[in-house]
Protein backbone atom coordinates (compact mmCIF):
# COMPACT_ATOMS: atom_id res chain seq x y z
CA UNK A 1 0.00 0.00 0.00
CA UNK A 2 1.66 3.47 -0.72
CA UNK A 3 -0.54 5.88 0.87
CA UNK A 4 1.72 7.16 3.13
CA UNK A 5 4.13 7.20 0.42
CA UNK A 6 1.66 9.59 -1.26
CA UNK A 7 0.91 11.47 1.69
CA UNK A 8 4.89 12.42 1.94
CA UNK A 9 4.80 13.44 -1.84
CA UNK A 10 1.76 15.25 -1.63
CA UNK A 11 3.05 17.56 0.99
CA UNK A 12 6.76 17.83 -0.98
CA UNK A 13 4.22 19.40 -4.18
CA UNK A 14 2.51 21.38 -2.11
CA UNK A 15 5.96 23.58 -1.24
CA UNK A 16 7.11 23.26 -4.50
CA UNK A 17 4.05 24.99 -5.98
CA UNK A 18 4.24 27.62 -3.30
CA UNK A 19 7.82 28.19 -3.35
CA UNK A 20 7.20 31.15 -5.93
CA UNK A 21 4.19 32.45 -3.97
CA UNK A 22 6.45 32.88 -0.50
CA UNK A 23 8.64 35.23 -2.16
CA UNK A 24 5.66 37.73 -2.42
CA UNK A 25 4.67 38.03 1.35
CA UNK A 26 6.64 40.60 3.40
CA UNK A 27 6.34 38.33 6.25
CA UNK A 28 6.83 34.82 5.78
CA UNK A 29 4.29 32.75 8.51
CA UNK A 30 6.04 29.16 7.42
CA UNK A 31 3.87 26.20 6.24
CA UNK A 32 0.51 25.36 8.59
CA UNK A 33 0.46 21.43 8.43
CA UNK A 34 3.16 19.13 9.36
CA UNK A 35 0.73 16.46 11.03
CA UNK A 36 -2.91 16.50 11.57
CA UNK A 37 -3.86 18.83 14.79
CA UNK A 38 -0.50 20.24 15.05
CA UNK A 39 1.00 23.56 13.88
CA UNK A 40 4.24 25.06 12.68
CA UNK A 41 5.15 27.53 15.24
CA UNK A 42 6.36 31.13 13.89
CA UNK A 43 8.72 32.65 16.55
CA UNK A 44 7.65 36.53 16.69
CA UNK A 45 9.38 39.09 17.82
CA UNK A 46 9.21 40.51 21.10
CA UNK A 47 6.65 43.39 21.57
CA UNK A 48 6.29 46.15 24.00
CA UNK A 49 2.81 46.33 26.06
CA UNK A 50 0.20 48.70 24.37
CA UNK A 51 -2.31 50.63 26.47
CA UNK A 52 -4.18 51.19 23.18
CA UNK A 53 -6.43 48.65 21.79
CA UNK A 54 -5.19 46.94 18.20
CA UNK A 55 -7.69 47.61 15.70
CA UNK A 56 -10.34 45.57 15.58
CA UNK A 57 -9.10 43.35 17.97
CA UNK A 58 -6.86 41.71 15.50
CA UNK A 59 -2.90 41.32 16.20
CA UNK A 60 -0.39 42.65 13.64
CA UNK A 61 0.41 38.97 12.09
CA UNK A 62 -3.51 38.39 11.76
CA UNK A 63 -3.31 39.46 7.93
CA UNK A 64 -0.57 37.36 7.01
CA UNK A 65 -1.83 34.54 8.58
CA UNK A 66 -5.23 34.90 7.21
CA UNK A 67 -3.11 35.02 4.14
CA UNK A 68 -1.30 31.90 4.73
CA UNK A 69 -4.98 30.16 5.37
CA UNK A 70 -6.54 31.44 2.48
CA UNK A 71 -3.75 29.71 -0.06
CA UNK A 72 -3.82 26.27 2.35
CA UNK A 73 -7.47 26.23 1.56
CA UNK A 74 -8.06 27.09 -2.20
CA UNK A 75 -4.83 24.19 -2.48
CA UNK A 76 -6.52 21.71 -0.86
CA UNK A 77 -9.94 22.07 -2.47
CA UNK A 78 -8.13 21.63 -5.84
CA UNK A 79 -6.48 19.00 -4.59
CA UNK A 80 -10.23 17.35 -3.56
CA UNK A 81 -11.81 18.38 -6.78
CA UNK A 82 -8.78 17.02 -9.00
CA UNK A 83 -8.73 13.53 -6.89
CA UNK A 84 -12.67 13.07 -6.61
CA UNK A 85 -14.59 10.82 -4.81
CA UNK A 86 -12.53 7.64 -4.05
CA UNK A 87 -13.43 4.64 -5.48
CA UNK A 88 -12.53 2.52 -2.82
CA UNK A 89 -14.68 3.42 0.03
CA UNK A 90 -17.87 1.59 -2.21
CA UNK A 91 -16.16 -1.17 -3.36
CA UNK A 92 -15.12 -2.36 0.20
CA UNK A 93 -18.76 -1.44 1.54
CA UNK A 94 -19.98 -3.71 -1.48
CA UNK A 95 -17.99 -6.68 -0.77
CA UNK A 96 -18.04 -6.60 3.20
CA UNK A 97 -21.64 -5.38 3.74
CA UNK A 98 -20.14 -2.47 6.12
CA UNK A 99 -21.83 0.52 6.32
CA UNK A 100 -19.40 3.59 7.15
CA UNK A 101 -20.98 6.34 9.58
CA UNK A 102 -18.99 9.51 10.28
CA UNK A 103 -19.39 12.97 10.78
CA UNK A 104 -17.14 15.97 9.24
CA UNK A 105 -15.31 17.20 12.55
CA UNK A 106 -15.31 14.29 14.48
CA UNK A 107 -12.21 11.93 14.41
CA UNK A 108 -14.46 8.78 15.47
CA UNK A 109 -15.64 6.11 12.46
CA UNK A 110 -18.03 3.76 12.68
CA UNK A 111 -18.95 0.19 10.31
CA UNK A 112 -21.55 -1.27 10.87
CA UNK A 113 -23.23 -4.90 9.15
CA UNK A 114 -25.28 -7.39 9.58
CA UNK A 115 -24.14 -11.26 10.24
CA UNK A 116 -26.86 -13.18 10.30
CA UNK A 117 -28.67 -12.28 13.41
CA UNK A 118 -25.55 -10.67 14.41
CA UNK A 119 -25.44 -6.58 14.48
CA UNK A 120 -21.62 -5.97 14.20
CA UNK A 121 -19.91 -2.89 15.11
CA UNK A 122 -16.09 -1.82 14.66
CA UNK A 123 -15.67 1.48 15.86
CA UNK A 124 -11.98 3.27 15.33
CA UNK A 125 -10.13 6.61 15.43
CA UNK A 126 -8.68 9.12 12.83
CA UNK A 127 -5.58 10.14 15.24
CA UNK A 128 -4.40 7.06 14.83
CA UNK A 129 -2.53 8.24 11.70
CA UNK A 130 -0.77 9.76 13.97
CA UNK A 131 1.02 5.97 15.24
CA UNK A 132 3.06 6.55 11.49
CA UNK A 133 6.97 6.63 13.01
CA UNK A 134 8.26 10.11 12.89
CA UNK A 135 7.00 11.81 10.09
CA UNK A 136 7.86 15.23 11.18
CA UNK A 137 11.43 14.81 10.91
CA UNK A 138 11.06 13.51 7.25
CA UNK A 139 8.83 16.51 6.30
CA UNK A 140 10.74 19.33 7.84
CA UNK A 141 13.76 18.39 5.52
CA UNK A 142 12.68 19.68 2.14
CA UNK A 143 10.27 22.55 4.31
CA UNK A 144 13.91 23.99 4.54
CA UNK A 145 15.70 23.15 1.07
CA UNK A 146 15.92 24.50 -1.98
CA UNK A 147 13.17 23.70 -3.95
CA UNK A 148 15.83 21.13 -6.30
CA UNK A 149 17.18 19.65 -3.02
CA UNK A 150 13.94 19.18 -1.16
CA UNK A 151 12.13 17.01 -4.37
CA UNK A 152 15.48 14.90 -4.10
CA UNK A 153 15.16 15.02 -0.77
CA UNK A 154 11.50 13.60 -0.25
CA UNK A 155 12.28 10.86 -2.97
CA UNK A 156 15.04 9.62 -0.33
CA UNK A 157 13.15 9.62 2.63
CA UNK A 158 9.91 7.90 0.95
CA UNK A 159 11.70 4.96 0.36
CA UNK A 160 12.32 4.25 4.39
CA UNK A 161 8.62 5.40 5.22
CA UNK A 162 6.58 2.57 6.58
CA UNK A 163 3.63 1.33 4.12
CA UNK A 164 1.30 1.29 7.16
CA UNK A 165 0.86 2.09 10.66
CA UNK A 166 -0.39 0.13 13.66
CA UNK A 167 -4.25 0.81 14.60
CA UNK A 168 -5.95 0.51 17.74
CA UNK A 169 -9.74 -0.45 17.10
CA UNK A 170 -12.71 -2.54 18.24
CA UNK A 171 -15.46 -5.03 17.60
CA UNK A 172 -18.52 -5.46 18.60
CA UNK A 173 -20.77 -8.40 18.15
CA UNK A 174 -24.27 -8.09 19.69
CA UNK A 175 -26.98 -11.11 19.46
CA UNK A 176 -30.74 -11.10 20.84
CA UNK A 177 -31.00 -12.70 23.99
CA UNK A 178 -27.25 -12.51 24.54
CA UNK A 179 -24.34 -10.97 26.24
CA UNK A 180 -22.57 -8.69 24.01
CA UNK A 181 -18.88 -9.71 23.18
CA UNK A 182 -16.74 -6.39 23.24
CA UNK A 183 -13.41 -7.20 21.27
CA UNK A 184 -10.55 -4.33 21.55
CA UNK A 185 -8.32 -5.17 18.58
CA UNK A 186 -4.97 -3.63 17.62
CA UNK A 187 -3.22 -4.35 13.66
CA UNK A 188 -0.09 -3.56 12.52
CA UNK A 189 1.39 -5.01 8.70
CA UNK A 190 -2.42 -6.18 8.50
CA UNK A 191 -2.28 -8.98 10.79
CA UNK A 192 -5.03 -8.53 13.98
CA UNK A 193 -4.28 -8.99 17.72
CA UNK A 194 -6.73 -9.17 20.68
CA UNK A 195 -5.72 -7.33 23.13
CA UNK A 196 -9.27 -7.88 25.09
CA UNK A 197 -12.49 -9.62 24.68
CA UNK A 198 -15.08 -8.28 27.47
CA UNK A 199 -18.32 -9.14 27.73
CA UNK A 200 -21.52 -6.56 28.42
CA UNK A 201 -24.81 -5.94 28.81
CA UNK A 202 -25.72 -4.30 26.04
CA UNK A 203 -25.01 -3.04 22.67
CA UNK A 204 -25.08 0.63 23.98
CA UNK A 205 -22.96 -0.24 26.72
CA UNK A 206 -20.42 -1.13 24.24
CA UNK A 207 -20.44 1.15 21.80
CA UNK A 208 -21.33 4.18 22.99
CA UNK A 209 -18.12 7.01 23.51
CA UNK A 210 -20.21 8.72 26.58
CA UNK A 211 -17.59 9.37 29.46
CA UNK A 212 -19.50 7.15 32.15
CA UNK A 213 -20.38 4.19 29.21
CA UNK A 214 -16.40 4.52 28.71
CA UNK A 215 -15.47 4.60 32.04
CA UNK A 216 -17.96 1.31 32.91
CA UNK A 217 -16.41 -0.89 30.38
CA UNK A 218 -12.85 -0.45 31.92
CA UNK A 219 -14.65 -2.11 35.21
CA UNK A 220 -15.50 -5.40 33.49
CA UNK A 221 -13.05 -8.43 33.33
CA UNK A 222 -10.72 -7.82 30.09
CA UNK A 223 -10.79 -11.71 29.17
CA UNK A 224 -7.61 -13.98 29.76
CA UNK A 225 -4.78 -13.01 27.90
CA UNK A 226 -5.30 -14.07 24.56
CA UNK A 227 -1.81 -15.24 23.49
CA UNK A 228 -2.02 -18.22 26.71
CA UNK A 229 -5.16 -19.59 25.44
CA UNK A 230 -4.59 -23.14 23.86
CA UNK A 231 -3.77 -23.34 19.58
CA UNK A 232 -7.21 -24.40 18.80
CA UNK A 233 -9.12 -21.76 20.53
CA UNK A 234 -7.02 -18.90 18.94
CA UNK A 235 -7.43 -20.26 15.67
CA UNK A 236 -11.37 -20.65 15.98
CA UNK A 237 -11.53 -16.61 17.78
CA UNK A 238 -9.43 -16.13 14.41
CA UNK A 239 -11.53 -17.41 12.00
CA UNK A 240 -14.33 -15.92 13.56
CA UNK A 241 -13.18 -12.76 12.95
CA UNK A 242 -12.23 -13.49 9.36
CA UNK A 243 -15.57 -14.79 8.71
CA UNK A 244 -16.79 -11.91 9.53
CA UNK A 245 -14.26 -9.85 7.19
CA UNK A 246 -12.45 -8.80 9.95
CA UNK A 247 -9.19 -9.16 8.60
CA UNK A 248 -6.06 -8.13 6.71
CA UNK A 249 -8.28 -6.30 3.85
CA UNK A 250 -10.37 -4.40 6.66
CA UNK A 251 -7.23 -3.36 8.24
CA UNK A 252 -5.46 -1.79 5.16
CA UNK A 253 -9.13 -0.17 4.23
CA UNK A 254 -9.26 1.73 7.56
CA UNK A 255 -5.50 2.82 7.01
CA UNK A 256 -6.77 4.29 3.66
CA UNK A 257 -10.29 5.90 5.19
CA UNK A 258 -8.10 7.67 7.88
CA UNK A 259 -5.87 9.19 5.45
CA UNK A 260 -9.09 10.18 3.48
CA UNK A 261 -10.84 11.50 5.90
CA UNK A 262 -7.77 13.06 7.53
CA UNK A 263 -7.85 15.63 4.40
CA UNK A 264 -10.81 16.21 4.68
CA UNK A 265 -10.73 17.35 8.32
CA UNK A 266 -7.56 18.93 7.35
CA UNK A 267 -9.51 21.55 4.83
CA UNK A 268 -12.69 21.84 7.88
CA UNK A 269 -9.65 22.76 10.20
CA UNK A 270 -8.09 25.64 7.90
CA UNK A 271 -11.70 26.71 6.97
CA UNK A 272 -12.63 26.88 10.93
CA UNK A 273 -9.32 28.67 11.48
CA UNK A 274 -9.65 30.79 8.69
CA UNK A 275 -13.17 32.13 10.14
CA UNK A 276 -11.69 32.72 13.49
CA UNK A 277 -8.40 35.02 12.58
CA UNK A 278 -11.02 36.59 10.03
CA UNK A 279 -13.70 37.61 12.68
CA UNK A 280 -13.79 41.34 14.20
Amino acid sequence: MNNVIRQLATTASRNASRAALSASRSTATGTLRAMPCLAARTALPARLLSTSAPLRGNGSIDSDLSHTLKEEIEYETKQAAEEGEPEFIQAFSEKTGFKIKTKLGESKVAMTKQYGSESITVSFDVSEILNIDDPIADISVYRESEQGDAVKEAEKKSEDTPEDFPIFFTATFAKPGAPVLHMELESEDGIIGVDHMKFLPSEEAATSVSLEKDWARKQVYCGPIFGQLSDDLKENVDEFLAERSIDTALTLFMQDFIEYKEQGEYLNWLKKFKAFVDAE
